[in-house]
């Protein structure tokens, strides 16, 4: 894939002076919980974007974007966009605007699906973010790239937490990564798959957190934490809650917001079980989360959809499959898989198969593993 991006940047422009891969994201427990400043276990993944560039004296972008054979000039006013992906780098222009950044030739493409929750759209403006960086000798710290990014993305809309941009900057090889939504700190968590692995089925139902109730979910949190800090103890956000706390909050709300209290606080616990079970190679214990979670997300939080729900059913009947649950906003996009040894191609073409009966469409399948992140990456290497 970056091969065919770094050909085109060659006959396009010249040789390029920067290259970043930006990788994708999967998750393998703790949804919701960011904006909860609670705890999430992502890790980088080995899809993502790539970006090939040059500067150039002027203050305008040569675009092109390969994976849908368009092409813009990107200026820094406020004209009317001419394709949906450069709002990205719009706004990651915008809360760069303190700094004088050179335009460049940049051509840019990969293989992360749109709108599977793999967060293709958090990899495009981390991305370009590290590269401006680059370009520019902005010298900015991890902690101010990942700050940059996340204020880049909340412009256009969602209101999400940290999770994916952390992931994407501090992603490393073999580990998955315990993100402290509160402190924004971390831990690496070594995953030692041995003969399991993990895999993303994409439902290939297009979401728009914009469009959908993902707002609508931390609004609710924020509403309940309100209503707890007045009417029960003293809380920043349900990170504050334990298991304990839920038979003394119940009368305090109403269902929808118990609901959404009770996964939020379950879900934090079972980060940390997770954790435990991984340190102990239990991946039967992993497993039965990845089930709990979904079951939470789908029950209790109401952000899956009958696609997402048909395809951790499948999992059920099958034995090489562990554990599986919805990943991401919700809506649509992916579930995460853990099997016991590869999936033969039999079982895949069953999924695809029966998936399209029901559904369609087809469904993507994609083997994940944990990788390093843009900060562990030497800037220049082509993967």
């Amino acid at each position: 894939m970056n091969e065919k991006i770094l050909q085109t940047f060659i006959d396009k422009f010249g040789a390029p002076d920067t290259t970043i891969f930006a990788p994708g994201r999967a998750n393998i427990i703790g949804e919701h919980t960011d904006y909860n400043e609670g705890f999430v276990l992502p890790f980088a993944i080995g899809q993502g974007v790539w970006f090939y560039a040059k500067a150039h004296e002027g203050s305008h972008f040569n675009m092109a974007a390969i994976d849908t054979n368009e092409e813009t000039i990107l200026t820094q006013d406020n004209s009317e966009l001419k394709y949906g992906w450069e709002k990205f780098f719009r706004q990651v222009l915008s809360v760069l605007s303190e700094y004088n950044i050179k335009g460049a030739d940049i051509v840019f493409g990969g293989n992360l699906s749109i709108g599977a929750g793999i967060s293709s759209s958090s990899a495009i403006t981390c991305g370009f973010v590290a590269l401006l960086n680059q370009l520019n000798n902005l010298q900015l710290n991890a902690d101010e790239l990942m700050t940059k990014a996340v204020e880049a993305e909340r412009g256009y809309g969602v209101r999400g937490g940290i999770m994916d941009q952390y992931s994407i900057f501090n992603g490393k090889k073999d580990k998955a990564i315990l993100i402290d939504c509160r402190t924004n700190s971390h831990e690496y968590i070594d995953v030692e798959m041995g003969e399991h692995h993990f895999y993303l089925i994409n439902t290939n139902v297009k979401h728009n957190l914009i469009q959908t109730d993902y707002n609508n979910r931390r609004a609710e949190c924020e509403k309940a934490a309100t209503l707890l800090h007045q009417n029960y103890r003293p809380i920043h956000a349900l990170r504050d809650l334990t298991m304990a706390d839920l038979p003394k909050v119940r009368l305090l709300l109403d269902d929808t917001l118990f609901n959404r209290v009770s996964f939020v606080v379950q879900e934090n616990r079972r980060v940390l079980q997770t954790i435990q079970a991984l340190a102990e190679k239990n991946f039967e214990a992993v497993g039965e989360l990845l089930y709990a979670s979904h079951d939470g997300l789908a029950q209790m939080y109401n952000v899956s959809c009958e696609e997402l729900d048909w395809l951790v059913n499948y999992t059920f009947e099958e034995e090489q499959f562990l554990g599986a649950r919805m990943m991401g906003g919700g809506f649509g996009g992916c579930t995460i898989n853990l099997t016991r040894g590869l999936l033969d191609q039999n079982t895949v073409l069953d999924i695809e198969k029966k998936y399209k009966e029901k559904f369609g469409i087809k469904p993507d399948i994609m083997h994940v593993k944990c990788e390093d992140g843009i900060l562990n990456r030497s800037v220049g290497s082509v993967e």
